[in-house]
């Protein structure tokens, strides 16, 4: 009997099958749902790609290959080529062992594979960073400059070591490939290894190119030193409009600006940063079809060979100590090293406290697209499509940035009715299916292999028609499948940094975006211990995904799991509280006037009522009482890192620390550099990363600084250097990174109030460098902290306390450290913040912060 007859409502006897009809709508109520997420997720972005490159006129004139493209592509492919080299060239004696051997220490290899591929780029990235600093201190000169040929050695070296498993894991598995027999006679002849290249050149090849299309798409191991990829252009063009050379070729402004600046707009930003990635694009593309073409004309090879394995071709123990040592200097060195590195003793309290936020934030988003996958990968069960696998492969491969900016661009809007989808976690799920959800597919295309297959004619031929096969049996047998699917996209949606970073969640809160802040801060144990806590949760989730693959046992349902699944997305999704709304709003997103991209430092001028802001662009904005543009300029340098700090002094001039550069600046109103001191160093007048300038009555100048070498230094009028107090630490008298300095008359003298940033409190001093105590601890309560920068005060002698962490300016009483109120909450709404790094009192007792992520200030009063 035809399984299909069904379909017209009566079965091979005319009786009634309304089962057989009620199948068939489960089959296309299973192929909307697919479609549905997948033409929301990716179709659309994508759509806006092809929609932006039609209609800016200027990304038509960009695309024509000026000098800039071509030696930006040219500096792209020739370091991630050379990191897909040496990952192939690390990759070689792993595959050896997985290829020629059995056993556990092949099956450890397995598991650690995926395992440490899973990782955040930006942890290993630290990791690595973390060992040089470590070896610096006994070789000088191990740690290299920001951007000089040693740090791109360092990058490379970076995603070899983070990528090497993908080659690692092909030739092996296309090792096991190869006939034994072949392999005995050609160790016979003498001509193994000549063999063995010839066989597994194609595989490796194809290995090589996948490293290098994720290598592409990768901006976290080169940004932070200020290195120039494909990667790191697109967001700085996205964010600014401009490239991060002196002159940029894509949007036509020149970036060395004084005095003011070229109006840009988003949309036109977005297009620029299509642009600069379309060269990429269309090398990932190429690289694709040889990947395709290579794995296909292998997996048409003999079938893989489960079977014993020849004593004379097994692996040996000199190939298996050099897989050891492959795995011990990729994964053990740099984990051990952060591990080594945590000065303070292990309390699980004090961890939770610190990281509760960011852990149940990043399990909530995880849990959430888990949902979806799963959803995905049962309805790829009911009915088999090709279609959204291609779709979902493909926005794959466009890269988490340019998905990102389709996204933000679709959904950033002012109308109510979509602007909810920006605002709230639901344009982070989007990405993360956009990115990962081909994955939930390709476990579904699984059950219509061969073998399932036959399972499936099987139960058809007792008249289940498709949908009800797959729901009475295929699913029962293959839940494991569906979950390691959910928990893999999961895994990876927590890790993934180049569309969190752009997206910058807020509700919830998650990890990658503040790991991403404290990338400078390489001694500080809030972070160290913040990437081990992200590395453990990778491994325990890792070895979920193995176990469920490896189950093959029955299970009759998992409906309960899927509907708590399902209640954790509703419940992050839905919902949304009030904040206070603010008096005003001040700046944009934008390189224009009046215009900002994540604004880090900002200071008051009491002498005209004015204002001085300083973004990610290295631009300082002079802005008048109510928020207007008056002047700008740019600071001289800043392919290293821009500013995080800056005061008025009593002359009347701009005093700004110049972070990455180890100096202080002194501006006069109209943007000329009066003068400067300090250099690189850790001796007297010298500097690591100065974060803050501060004066008292005697005309003393007091300069922050961290980077390992947290202290304040002391300076007179005429900048000679007088004496310094605290060091790195966290027991009373120590910093860890004092971020905003606050000079306050006190009886009997002045008092310094510091924010201890990563210590979560604020420190007390007199101006000589007695200290005198701390006030706050860990966590969110009033008279709590979590990362506070930004610190003033008001008129009724009350600290302002600006928190990076929690997401709120605090109302603190400075005698008694208790808290008086809070403003803001994470989020994209006025009244709510993100990522907020400073903050001033006016005259009027205005409060202005820093709202970082969402490109803005917001004014307020408690």
């Amino acid at each position: 009997m035809d399984a299909r007859a069904g379909d017209t409502g009566l079965d091979g006897e005319g009786r009634s099958t309304r089962s057989a009809s009620g199948a068939a709508n489960w089959a296309w109520i299973s192929r909307g749902v697919v479609w549905g997420i997948f033409a929301a997720c990716c179709a659309l972005p994508v759509g806006w790609m092809v929609v932006s490159l039609l209609s800016e006129p200027g990304a038509w004139r960009a695309i024509h290959p000026v000098s800039f493209h071509l030696k930006l592509l040219a500096r792209t492919l020739a370091y991630n080529g050379a990191a897909a080299l040496l990952a192939t060239l690390l990759a070689l004696p792993v595959a050896g062992v997985i290829g020629r051997g059995r056993g556990w220490f092949s099956g450890l290899l397995m598991f650690l594979l995926p395992a440490a591929l899973l990782l955040p780029s930006i942890v290993y990235a630290y990791g690595w960073m973390q060992v040089l600093r470590v070896a610096g201190h006994f070789i000088h000169g191990v740690y290299p400059m920001p951007g000089s040929l040693g740090d791109v050695a360092r990058c490379v070296w970076t995603l070899a070591g983070w990528l090497w498993p993908i080659p690692a894991g092909v030739i092996g598995l296309s090792w096991r490939r190869l006939d034994m027999d072949l392999q005995q006679q050609a160790l016979l002849d003498g001509a193994y290894w000549r063999i063995m290249f010839r066989q597994l050149s194609g595989p490796a090849i194809a290995a090589m190119a996948m490293v290098a299309v994720l290598a592409m798409q990768e901006f976290a191991v080169y940004e932070p030193t200020g290195i120039s990829v494909v990667a790191t252009e697109v967001r700085t063009v996205f964010e600014t409009g401009q490239a991060g050379s002196m002159t940029n070729a894509i949007a036509g402004v020149k970036a060395g600006m004084s005095g003011s600046f070229e109006i840009t707009d988003q949309h036109r930003n977005a297009a620029a940063a299509l642009v600069t990635a379309l060269p990429m694009f269309m090398v990932i593309l190429v690289l694709t079809g040889i990947v395709a073409r290579l794995l296909r004309r292998d997996s048409g090879g003999e079938r893989i060979d489960a079977g014993p394995i020849p004593a004379v071709i097994r692996a040996g123990w000199k190939c298996k100590l050099l897989a050891a040592g492959v795995l011990a200097m990729t994964l053990a060195l740099p984990i051990g090293t952060m591990i080594g590195s945590v000065s303070r003793p292990f309390d699980i309290g004090r961890i939770w406290r610190t990281f509760s936020p960011l852990i149940t934030g990043t399990l909530s988003v995880g849990i959430g697209a888990a949902a979806i996958a799963a959803i995905l990968a049962t309805c790829g069960m009911v009915r088999r499509m090709t279609w959204p696998l291609a779709l979902g492969l493909g926005t794959f491969l466009i890269g988490g940035q340019m998905l990102a900016i389709a996204l933000i661009r679709l959904y950033n809007q002012k109308s109510d009715w979509i602007s909810w989808v920006y605002t709230g976690p639901t344009i982070v799920l989007m990405a993360y299916v956009a990115r990962f959800g081909w994955l939930a597919m390709w476990a579904a295309r699984g059950t219509w292999s061969p073998r399932w297959r036959e399972l499936r004619e099987m139960a058809a031929m007792d008249g289940a028609g498709g949908a009800a096969v797959a729901r009475r049996v295929i699913i029962p047998l293959a839940w494991p499948l569906v979950a390691a699917s959910g928990v893999l996209v999961m895994l990876l949606s927590m890790t993934e940094v180049p569309a969190t970073v752009l997206l910058n969640p807020m509700r919830p809160q998650v990890f990658i975006p503040m790991l991403m802040s404290w990338v400078h801060t390489l001694h500080n144990d809030d972070m160290l211990e913040g990437s081990l806590l992200l590395a453990a949760t990778v491994m325990v989730l890792a070895g979920v995904v193995f176990a469920l693959l490896a189950m093959t046992r029955r299970i009759s349902t998992a409906g309960t799991a899927g509907l708590i699944l399902a209640a954790v997305l509703l419940a992050g999704v839905g919902g949304c509280d009030k904040s206070d709304q603010p008096k005003a709003i001040w700046l944009e997103t934008g390189a224009g006037e009046g215009q900002v991209v994540y604004p880090r430092a900002l200071c008051y001028d009491k002498s005209d009522d004015s204002f001085y802001v300083c973004d990610r662009m290295a631009r300082i904005q002079h802005l008048d009482r109510e928020g207007k543009f008056l002047n700008g300029w740019r600071m001289p340098d800043w392919s290293q890192g821009k500013p995080v700090g800056m005061s008025v002094g009593s002359d009347g001039n701009l005093w700004v620390p110049d972070t990455h550069y180890s100096r202080v600046l002194v501006f006069s109103k109209k943007g000329e550099v009066i003068k400067h001191f300090g250099k690189e160093g850790r001796g007297p007048g010298e500097f690591i990363y100065p974060s803050d300038i501060a004066f008292d009555s005697k005309g003393r100048i007091f300069v922050s600084e961290f980077g390992d070498h947290d202290r304040i230094q002391v300076f007179d009028q005429n900048l000679k250097y007088l004496s310094e107090f605290g060091q790195f630490g966290a027991a009373d008298g120590q910093f860890s990174r004092p971020q905003s300095m606050l000079v306050v008359p006190e009886a009997g003298g002045e008092m310094m109030y510091v924010t201890d940033a990563c210590n979560h409190r604020i420190s007390v001093w007199t101006t000589d460098g007695h200290f005198v105590r701390n006030m706050g601890r860990i966590g969110s309560a009033l008279g709590e902290f979590r990362f506070p920068y930004g610190l003033d005060i008001d008129s009724k002698g009350r600290l302002v306390v600006c928190e990076f962490g929690n997401n709120r300016v605090q109302l603190v009483d400075r005698q008694t450290g208790q808290g008086i109120a809070a403003w803001g909450s994470a989020g994209r709404e006025p009244g709510r913040l993100a990522y907020p790094w400073g903050v001033v009192v006016d005259r009027k007792d205005r409060v202005i912060a820093v709202d970082a992520g969402n490109n803005r200030l917001q004014v307020f009063e408690f």
